[in-house]
C-alpha cells in the first residue's frame, strides 16, 4: 500500500539560513577556510538572507564551493559537521517547521528533507533533528576520499524534482497523497 510523504526543503524552510554557509565558522576554525573565504561567505549569507538567490547565483556559488573545497577530505568535513551540528543548528531551527514536521509524522506520513546542500552537511543536521530520509547534493570524491570540485548529483531545480519522483517510486510513496 502506498502512502503519502511530506517533502521539506532545508534552507530557509526548516532552518533560517543556508546550511552550507552556516558551517563556515567551524570550517574556518578547523583551518579549511582562510579569512578572505570567511568574509566572502559572510557577505554571501547576508545577501541570501535578504534577497534569496536565483538560479544563476546558486550556480555560481556551486562552482565557487566546488573550487574552494577541492582537495578537502570528505571524512574530515563530515566529522567536523557532526561535532558542531548541535551548536550551529539549534539557534537556526524554525520551531514552526518542527511543529509541522511533527504533525506529518503523527499523521503517518514519511518526512523527507530535500536540499541542494551537500550530503555531508545535510545528513548530520537532519539526524540531529530526528529525520533520517534525505535527498541532497552528492559531491564527487576521488579514490583518496578528497573532493574533486565536481558534483555527482546536484539536488537543485529539475534535478531535485526528479530525485523526489525517483525516491517516491522506489519507496512506494504516492505523490498525490504528499
Amino acid at each position: 500500500m502506498s502512502t503519502g510523504a511530506a517533502f521539506f526543503d532545508l534552507d530557509k524552510t526548516v532552518i533560517a539560513k543556508s546550511s552550507t554557509l552556516a558551517f563556515t565558522r567551524p570550517l574556518f576554525k578547523a583551518g579549511f577556510l582562510n579569512r578572505a573565504s570567511l568574509f566572502k561567505a559572510g557577505i554571501a549569507q547576508a545577501y541570501y538572507q535578504m534577497f534569496g538567490a536565483d538560479h544563476d547565483q546558486l550556480e555560481r556559488v556551486r562552482q565557487e564551493l566546488g573550487e574552494l573545497t577541492k582537495g578537502w577530505s570528505q571524512e574530515e568535513v563530515a566529522e567536523l559537521v557532526e561535532e558542531t551540528v548541535e551548536e550551529i543548528v539549534t539557534p537556526l531551527v524554525y520551531a514552526e517547521a518542527l511543529a509541522i514536521i511533527d504533525e506529518h509524522i503523527r499523521a503517518g506520513r514519511r518526512v523527507v528533507v530535500v536540499s541542494s546542500s551537500p550530503y555531508e552537511i545535510v545528513a548530520p543536521l537532519c539526524r540531529f533533528l530526528g529525520l533520517e530520509e534525505i535527498i541532497a547534493t552528492v559531491p564527487e570524491v576521488d579514490e583518496e576520499g578528497r573532493y574533486t570540485g565536481g558534483i555527482s548529483f546536484y539536488a537543485y531545480g529539475p534535478g531535485k524534482a526528479e530525485a523526489m519522483r525517483e525516491f517516491a517510486d522506489e519507496e512506494g510513496i504516492d505523490l498525490t497523497e504528499s
